[in-house]
C-alpha cells in the first residue's frame, strides 16, 4: 500500500471526498506511439517530393504527417478543430495533387502543396467510417462505408458531395470500389455474404452481379483496369466488369490495374517520378527509408510527432505483483509493477501488428494473451528474456543486405524491420524477385536460404541462374515466423555473379507474397541446421475462424490448461473456445455450432469451484456477420465432457454479458451491457438477484474483480463500486476522474484500469 502524505491526510479529513480522488493515480501513457493508416507519395508543382502518412492515435484531433524526402523535414498537420479523431480506414492520393480521407463520417480534402485542409463535409448519415476509395475517370472521388455499405462521391471541381445511399440492404462492409469508362461504379461487398454491386449514378440503378445462390461467407473485390473496364472476383470466380455487366474471364486474362492511388489501412504506395521509392515507413519508431535505384543508396529519415498514444484494450494480473497490458493499433505490451508503481512499455510483438491482446490471464509464471485478429493464444514466460522478434543466427547475407542486390518483376521488394525480412509483394502470381550473389572462385557451392512464413503467403519456386532448384516451397503457415533452413547443393558454379530468384506460384486463396530472412552462398557445408533463439512470447494455438476477435482468457484452476473465447471471424456469427494444455501442447476447439450455443459468442469466462466453466455470451457479430440469437445467455460447461449442462437468460432483453466473477460463496456475479447487476446460483440454477447499476456508468471489459477480502469490486465507466457477497449490498467508493475504458486487475490493493491510452490505479480503502 502506498503511504499518504500528511498534506493528503489533512485534506482528506477536511474535504471529505478528497481522499477518494487522491487514491487515483495516473501512471501515464502506456505506449506513446501512433499507427500508420496508409502512406502515399506525391510530387508538388514546384518539384517537392513528399511522403504523406495518415495516422491514428488517441489525440482529440487527428493529423497527417508530411515529409520532404530531400530536406528531411516532417510537418504534422492537424485536422480542423471541429473534426474529432475517428479511425481512418482508407484514403486517396488524387491525380489533382490533393489527398482525400475521412474521420468517421467527415470527408476531408488536404492540399499537401499548401499544407492546408481545404474541404470538409458530412458524407452520409449512415457512413460512420469509410474503407473503399477510388478515383473515377472523370476525377470524381468515390468512398464506400462500413456497417451500412453506404456510397458517397465528391466532385473536386464543383465541390459537391453526394450521398448515393446503401448499396446492399443486408451486408455491412463496402471494401473496394472501381469505376469504368462508361460511368458505372462497382462495389466489392462482404463479409457475411460476398457480393458485387454495379451502380449507375446517372440513373440510380443498382444491379447485383453475383447470383443469390452463389453468395457465401467472404467479400467481393473490385479494381479498375487499364482497358477502361474493371475487374471483380467473388467466390473464386473472375469477372470483367463493364457497363453494369459481369463477364466471366480467366485470371490470366485480367488487364493491368489502372493506376488509382487509393490505399487502405496500413498500405503503402511509394514511388516518385524520378524512380525513388519509399522502402519502409515505421510510424511507431519514427523513421522512414527512401531507396534510389540509380545510385542503389538508401536514405534514412527520422522524424517526430506529437501523440497522446494508442488505446489500451486489456490489463491482467501477472506473477510477482506485475500487471500486464496491451494496446491496439499498434499492439504494444505493457507492464505495471504495482510494487514500485512503475510503468514500462515493453514494445511491439511484430506478428500481432495492429491487433492486440484482448484479454490477459496467468497460469503460474506464464502470462497468456488472446490475440485479435489472427485468433492466436500467446504465452509469455516471465522467467525468460523478452524476445518477440525471432532473433536468429543470421546467414552471411542479411535481409537488409539482400535488399541492396534485389530486383523485381511484377512487384516490389520491401524491408520489414519488425520481422527483419526482405518481403516480396507481387502484383500477381508469377511475380519474380531476384538477388545477385557472388561466387569468388570456381567450385562446389551450397546455397542456404532461411525463408519466412505467414498465413497469406503463397507457394514459391526457388531458381538459381534461372534453373529451378528443389521442390516448390510452401510459405503458407498460420503462425508468422522464420522457417527451417532450406539447403541446396553441392552445386558446381563458376566464379562470378549468380542470380537467386524467388517465383510466386498460383496458390488458391493466397496472395503473391513471400519473404526471406537471410541467404548464404558458400563452399562451406553446415553440419548443424540454423537454430533460432527461443521466441518469447510464443504462440500456443490458433483458431482464426472461431475465435478471431477474443474477449476473454482464463487459466484453469487445474494449473495446466489455458484458454480464450470470443467472436468468430469476419462475416460469421457464433464464436468458440480454444483450449491448450501447457504440459502436452494439445489444443482443443469448442465451436458454437457443435459444443456451445449457436449464434452466441462467449465474451466472459470463469471457473466454478468444481472446475466446470461458467460463461457469459453476446449475440453480436462485429465482423459483419448477421446475428441470429436475440438475448445473451449464461451457461455452465462440464469440464470433463466439454458439454454445456445448463444455460439461461440472466438479463431479459440484453444482448451481452460483459463481465462475470465467481466469489468465495460459489455464486456467479455479473454485469450486462445495459449495466444490470445480477447474481446466479449455479447449484439452484437460478438468478437470485438483479438490479440496475446504470448510475455507475457503462461496463468495460473485465470490470469485476475479486478482492483478498472476498468482496467484489466493479470498475464501471464512472465509478468504483464495492459489492458484499451474501447480502448483495454495494457502495460507491469513488467517482472516477476519467471514463474507464478497460478494466483489468486488483493487485496489492490497487485496482488497475485503463482510461484511453493511460494506465490508472485506484487504492482500495482497507486493502
Amino acid at each position: 500500500m502506498r503511504i499518504l502524505s500528511v498534506v493528503t491526510l489533512v485534506c482528506a479529513l477536511v474535504a471529505g471526498g478528497a481522499m477518494a480522488q487522491d487514491a487515483f493515480v495516473d501512471h501515464g501513457v502506456g505506449a506513446k506511439v501512433a499507427e500508420s493508416r496508409g502512406v502515399v507519395t506525391t510530387q508538388t508543382a514546384d518539384g517537392r517530393c513528399l511522403v504523406i502518412a495518415n495516422a491514428l492515435d488517441t489525440s482529440p484531433i487527428s493529423y497527417v504527417l508530411v515529409t520532404d524526402i530531400d530536406t528531411g523535414e516532417t510537418k504534422q498537420y492537424f485536422c480542423p478543430e471541429d473534426v474529432r479523431q475517428s479511425a481512418p480506414y482508407g484514403s486517396l492520393m488524387h491525380s489533382n495533387g490533393k489527398f482525400y480521407t475521412t474521420q468517421g463520417s467527415i470527408f476531408l480534402e488536404f492540399d499537401p502543396a499548401a499544407g492546408e485542409w481545404t474541404f470538409q463535409a458530412t458524407g452520409s448519415p449512415i457512413g460512420s467510417a469509410y474503407i473503399g476509395f477510388t478515383e473515377g475517370p472523370d476525377g470524381t472521388v468515390w468512398a464506400g462505408s462500413v456497417y451500412q455499405t453506404g456510397l458517397i462521391s465528391f466532385d473536386p471541381e464543383t465541390r459537391e458531395i453526394t450521398d448515393h445511399g446503401r448499396m446492399d440492404p443486408e451486408e455491412r462492409y463496402l471494401n473496394t470500389l472501381a469505376v469504368d469508362d462508361a460511368g458505372w461504379v462497382y462495389c466489392g461487398i462482404g463479409t457475411a455474404r460476398c457480393n458485387i454491386i454495379a451502380y449507375n449514378p446517372a440513373t440510380g440503378e443498382k444491379r447485383q452481379l453475383i447470383d443469390e445462390d452463389e453468395r457465401v461467407t467472404g467479400s467481393g473485390s473490385v479494381y479498375p483496369t487499364d482497358d477502361g473496364a474493371a475487374y471483380g472476383t467473388a467466390v473464386g470466380k473472375h469477372y470483367r466488369l463493364f457497363e453494369g455487366q459481369a463477364t466471366p474471364i480467366e485470371k490470366a486474362d485480367v488487364p493491368p490495374r489502372r493506376d488509382v492511388r487509393n490505399i487502405g489501412w496500413g498500405a503503402k504506395t511509394g514511388a516518385f517520378p524520378d524512380g525513388r521509392r519509399v522502402r519502409t515507413y515505421n510510424l511507431p519508431d519514427k523513421w522512414l527509408e527512401v531507396h534510389n535505384p540509380e545510385t542503389d543508396e538508401t536514405k534514412r529519415i527520422e522524424f517526430d510527432y506529437e501523440t497522446e498514444g494508442v488505446s489500451i484494450t486489456s490489463l491482467g494480473a501477472g506473477p510477482s505483483g506485475v500487471v500486464y497490458g496491451s494496446t491496439c493499433h499498434p499492439m504494444h505490451f505493457l507492464a505495471l509493477d504495482t510494487n514500485t508503481e512503475t510503468l514500462q512499455d515493453m514494445g511491439a510483438i511484430p506478428q500481432v501488428g495492429g491487433g492486440n491482446f484482448c484479454a490477459i490471464a496467468t497460469q503460474g509464471d506464464i502470462v497468456i494473451g488472446a490475440q485479435y485478429a489472427a485468433g492466436c493464444l500467446w504465452a509469455y514466460d516471465v522467467n525468460m528474456p523478452w524476445n518477440p522478434t525471432h532473433r536468429r543466427e543470421g546467414l552471411r547475407i542479411s535481409a537488409q543486405d539482400l535488399m541492396k542486390v534485389s530486383e523485381c518483376k511484377d512487384g516490389h521488394w520491401s524491408y520489414l524491420a519488425g520481422h527483419d525480412i526482405a518481403f516480396l509483394c507481387g502484383d500477381k502470381f508469377g511475380a519474380e524477385g531476384t538477388f545477385k550473389l557472388n561466387a569468388p572462385e570456381d567450385g562446389k557451392y551450397y546455397l542456404y536460404i532461411q525463408p519466412f512464413r505467414s498465413a497469406r503467403y503463397c507457394t514459391v519456386q526457388f531458381l538459381l541462374d534461372d534453373k529451378e532448384i528443389g521442390e516448390p516451397y510452401v510459405a503458407t503457415n498460420n503462425t508468422t515466423r522464420a522457417d527451417e533452413l532450406q539447403i541446396y547443393g553441392p552445386i558446381d558454379l563458376q566464379a562470378g555473379e549468380h542470380r537467386l530468384t524467388v517465383r510466386t506460384l498460383e496458390s488458391e486463396g493466397q496472395e503473391p507474397w513471400c519473404a526471406i530472412c537471410s541467404v548464404d552462398l558458400t563452399q562451406e557445408k553446415r553440419e548443424q541446421p540454423l537454430v533460432a533463439e527461443e521466441v518469447n512470447p510464443r504462440v500456443l494455438g490458433q483458431w482464426k475462424r472461431d475465435v478471431c476477435r477474443p474477449r476473454t482468457a482464463l487459466a484453469h484452476p487445474d494449473g495446466k490448461h489455458v484458454m480464450m473465447a470470443g467472436y468468430a471471424g469476419y462475416g460469421l456469427c457464433g464464436g468458440g473456445i480454444g483450449i491448450v494444455n501447457l504440459e502436452t501442447g494439445q489444443d482443443t476447439l469448442l465451436t458454437a455450432e457443435e459444443d456451445l450455443l449457436p449464434g452466441h459468442s462467449c465474451i466472459t469466462l470463469k471457473a466454478l469451484p468444481n472446475g466446470d466453466l461458467v460463461g457469459g455470451t453476446t449475440i453480436g457479430a462485429p465482423g459483419g456477420g448477421h446475428p441470429t440469437a436475440t438475448e445473451a445467455e449464461l451457461f455452465i460447461l462440464d469440464w470433463e465432457t466439454k458439454k454445456i449442462t445448463f444455460h439461461t437468460v440472466p438479463v431479459p432483453g440484453d444482448g451481452s454479458i460483459i463481465s462475470i466473477q465467481v466469489a468465495a460463496d460459489g455464486l456467479v456475479y455479473g454485469l450486462s451491457s445495459n449495466s444490470t447487476f445480477f447474481v446466479f446460483d449455479p447449484d439452484k440454477q437460478e438468478i437470485v438477484h438483479s438490479e440496475s447499476f446504470k448510475d455507475y456508468g457503462g461496463v468495460p471489459r473485465h470490470a469485476l474483480q475479486l478482492g483478498p477480502d472476498d468482496k467484489l469490486y466493479a470498475m464501471q465507466g464512472a465509478a468504483i463500486v464495492r459489492i458484499t457477497p451474501g447480502t448483495f449490498e454495494h457502495e460507491k467508493l469513488a467517482d472516477t476522474p476519467v471514463n474507464i475504458t478497460a478494466g483489468g486487475a486488483l493487485v496489492n490493493g490497487l485496482l488497475c484500469f485503463a482510461g484511453g491510452s493511460h494506465v490508472w490505479t485506484y487504492q482500495v480503502p482497507g486493502l
